[in-house]
């Protein structure tokens, strides 16, 4: 594990890219600033602590490099996180680049991308599904689960306009949290609920749309929670079934 591209300061992606993959520096700076801007103020505070803590990991994808920087290397890099987000604070979070940035890339472009690398992931785990998560996409209760747990993930984009909560960086960015983030925060107990109204009151004046409906009622924990990873830019509510192909356990 000592080589994956893992970091919290751009110094140390600096050494280890040697100016390969300026982009992901480029990135990097363009997403700190965002979470740190005491002016535009991004709703949700657990990242704006986690960067301004040190506590936001981040790393790439380039497909120019897969042996350095390709998916079967992200896979690893998942597993090391999981370790670290485990091991050290309980709000820690991984942001994952993918690029190099295609400015002519669509926000559909990006969440094909999005989708197709959760796929990629999938079949790069080598750990039992968990018992507690159903299986099937289709059922209300599943997760994206990777290393036997499930996880919290989105998918960030410059191609969206209004929704700009989720406007991050100049490439496609992942990002992925371990359930420990959410120990007790969740919608049945108080401070989850406090939490989520906390973040949903900063997404009204942040955003230009209001709360998607897939992101469901701050109040309980939500169903269907694949439908909250690559939101639309509008407040559309179609959706016909999971895109993933790659479904572990199934079959």
């Amino acid at each position: 594990m000592a080589d994956v591209p893992l970091w919290t300061e751009p110094e140390a992606a600096a050494r280890m890219l040697r100016g390969r993959l300026d982009w992901a520096l480029q990135d990097w700076a363009a997403i700190a600033a965002q979470l740190t801007d005491p002016v535009d103020d991004y709703p949700c505070y657990f990242g704006t602590q986690g960067q301004q803590r040190g506590h936001n990991w981040y790393t790439m994808v380039d497909s120019r490099y897969p042996a350095e920087f390709g998916v079967p290397v992200l896979a690893g890099t998942l597993l090391r996180f999981r370790e670290l987000a485990h091991s050290g604070p309980k709000r820690q979070s991984l942001i994952v680049l993918v690029g190099p940035p295609d400015p002519r890339a669509t926000l559909s472009d990006h969440h094909a991308m999005f989708w197709s690398l959760l796929d990629q992931l999938g079949t790069e785990d080598r750990f039992p599904w968990p018992d507690e998560v159903p299986a099937d996409p289709a059922d209300p209760k599943w997760q994206w689960c990777f290393g036997g747990e499930p996880w919290f993930l989105f998918a960030g984009s410059p191609a969206y306009k209004a929704r700009r909560s989720r406007q991050l960086g100049n490439s496609l960015t992942v990002v992925l949290q371990t359930r420990r983030v959410f120990q007790g925060l969740s919608g049945s107990t108080p401070a989850g609920r406090a939490a989520k109204q906390r973040i949903r009151s900063g997404l009204r004046t942040y955003d230009d749309v209001p709360s998607h409906p897939f992101l469901g009622d701050p109040a309980f924990s939500s169903t269907y929670k694949w439908r909250q990873y690559a939101l639309p830019d509008d407040q559309d509510t179609t959706s016909a079934a999971c895109p993933l192909r790659h479904r572990k356990g199934i079959g």
